[in-house]
């Protein structure tokens, strides 16, 4: 199956605090699955995963405050996608989310669990200390001070290619580090 035997469907969705958050929807039926990239990411980084996943289902990728399609506002990255959720009509819903996008389903999950089914979380551990130490340090440099070098990423070329402001990743960049260096459990 391919992208153009499947239904899709594409918007940005009011949520919280001014966001309009991007979502990008394939396939129909079945319990909606709602999926979230890691950090600095777009629906894109899932490659044709998300084509098999919407074979027998909907499945919903979203791109997070600042990332991608989804303009950055003035305030702290937060908590959208039970908002989302909501306004799409989809719960409850399946969630699953890699890494910074692991720790955003495990928050909507305990925050609002009226809207979630089932969880999935990929490489991201249920509290700050369960990762390894050097990934620990690796997040506690994250900023815009690593600007330069993140241009160079091919997670930089696929935001730039769909940010509505693409001058605003290195402030999502210290967003970003802000998120991993605060305690959660």
């Amino acid at each position: 199956m391919t992208t153009t035997d499947l239904r899709v469907d594409e918007g940005h969705a009011p949520v919280t605090g001014g966001v309009r958050m991007y979502w990008r929807s394939m396939g129909e039926g079945g319990t909606p699955l709602v999926v979230v990239h890691g950090g600095f990411g777009v629906t894109t980084v899932f490659g044709d995963v998300l084509e098999r996943l919407a074979a027998r289902r909907r499945v919903v990728a979203v791109e997070l405050q600042g990332h991608g399609h989804t303009a950055d506002v003035d305030r702290p990255l937060g908590d959208d996608v039970a908002a989302l959720i909501g306004h799409l009509d989809l719960g409850p819903a399946d969630l699953l989310g890699y890494s910074l996008g692991g720790g955003v389903v495990q928050r909507a999950t305990v925050r609002h669990p009226e809207v979630v089914r089932r969880l999935v979380v990929v490489s991201a551990p249920c509290r700050r200390e369960g990762w390894l130490p050097d990934v620990l340090e690796g997040m506690a440099g994250v900023s815009s001070a690593g600007f330069e070098w993140m241009r160079q990423s091919p997670m930089y070329a696929a935001y730039a290619a769909v940010a509505p402001d693409v001058g605003a990743f290195p402030a999502l960049m210290d967003k970003t580090g802000h998120l991993l260096r605060t305690p959660y459990d």
